[in-house]
């Protein structure tokens, strides 16, 4: 049998969101601590939405392996973290199976259109 493992890295710009965490924290109780959400927040008035991010950060993905069962599409294998705009990692250790095809539209980047603020000039 042909071994289809690939250790494949690839990392994506992503954005992210600041966020309120109110939960236990570290074994005891945080209340409103300031986090970093992966993803986009809609902002929307009366006749229009926008979707904006706070800044940008990376999401990894680890190819672990392709497999093209018979006459179906190529699948992808592979496991997901996020490294947030102040450089930590985090993310499940999940297996993630998605086809190949799919797997390389995400690898151009977050699929929807979004806006960044304007970088503070000092």
């Amino acid at each position: 049998m042909k071994d289809n493992r690939i250790m494949e890295t690839h990392e994506v710009a992503f954005p992210f969101v600041r966020d309120k965490y109110d939960g236990p924290f570290d074994g005891e109780f945080a209340a409103d601590v300031d986090t970093w959400r992966p993803g986009t927040r809609c902002e929307s008035d009366e006749y229009d939405e926008e979707w904006q991010a706070d800044a940008m950060g990376k999401m990894v993905l680890h190819v672990v392996g392709r497999f093209k069962p018979g006459k179906y599409p190529e699948r992808t294998f592979y496991l997901r973290s996020f490294v947030d705009p102040a450089g930590r990692t985090f993310g499940k250790d999940n297996l993630r199976v998605i086809a190949s095809a799919a797997f390389k539209r995400m690898l151009k980047g977050y699929r929807h259109e979004f806006t960044l603020p304007e970088p503070e000039i000092a």
